[in-house]
């Protein structure tokens, strides 16, 4: 049997899961708070692109990035949030290739 899953479903569960707190009670975000953290993520995704561009060295880059958010995260919220983000981002880069979107 084939199972289906709904993606848009899918998507709001990640992003639900990714701001509940471990003992499961829920974490608001103001509307400026979020738009104020895409424009942070936005913001050091360009920089990465530009330094990318700029040393023609693509893994490179993603180490060097990788390394410092892996340890930063680690050193902030512990092994098993870093993974669990980790695990997630990756997570999101798969659908995005199965939906031909990265």
């Amino acid at each position: 049997m084939v199972k289906i899953i709904d993606l848009e479903d899918y998507r709001l569960s990640l992003s639900v899961a990714s701001v509940l707190p471990k003992d499961g009670g829920a974490q608001s975000m103001s509307a400026d708070e979020i738009a104020r953290l895409e424009a942070l993520r936005d913001g050091v995704e360009h920089l990465l692109d530009a330094v990318t561009a700029r040393h023609c060295d693509p893994e490179a880059v993603a180490f060097a990035a990788g390394r410092y958010a892996a340890m930063r995260i680690y050193r902030l919220h512990g092994r098993a949030e870093a993974m669990d983000f980790f695990n997630r981002c990756i997570a999101t880069v798969e659908i995005a290739d199965d939906l031909n979107l990265g």
